[in-house]
């Protein structure tokens, strides 16, 4: 009885450290992810600037954008009759949470 006392007053009196602790690594594994998801981003953007300085990549951005058409080519059309395709389904979770994360979100009321 009493070490069951003992070790319930020690989970109250460490909860809530622990909680934060828990949220504090769960934020960090969050930015963390967001961080390397933005640096694919800024590389991607830096090779389109890249492109984008050779008269080749301008003129590709004018076809595609503007409509663009050199002097002497000729434009064609061409257009579906076939049925829209299906809304495709939105992209599953980047990275399912564990079970075990599942029930620490849990116990530190962690959305």
């Amino acid at each position: 009885m009493c070490v069951a006392a003992v070790l319930a007053l020690a989970l109250w009196a460490f909860y809530p450290a622990a909680r934060v602790d828990y949220r504090e690594q769960r934020e960090k594994a969050r930015l963390e992810q967001e961080l390397a998801r933005l640096k694919e981003r800024n590389t991607d953007l830096r090779a389109q600037v890249d492109r984008l300085k050779t008269p080749e990549g301008v003129e590709e951005l004018a076809r595609r954008n503007l409509g663009y058409v050199a002097p002497g080519e000729h434009v064609y059309v061409v257009s579906e009759t076939a049925e829209p395709t299906a809304p495709v389904a939105p992209l599953a979770e980047e990275r399912r949470s564990t079970l075990g994360q599942r029930i620490l979100d849990y116990v530190f009321a962690v959305e």
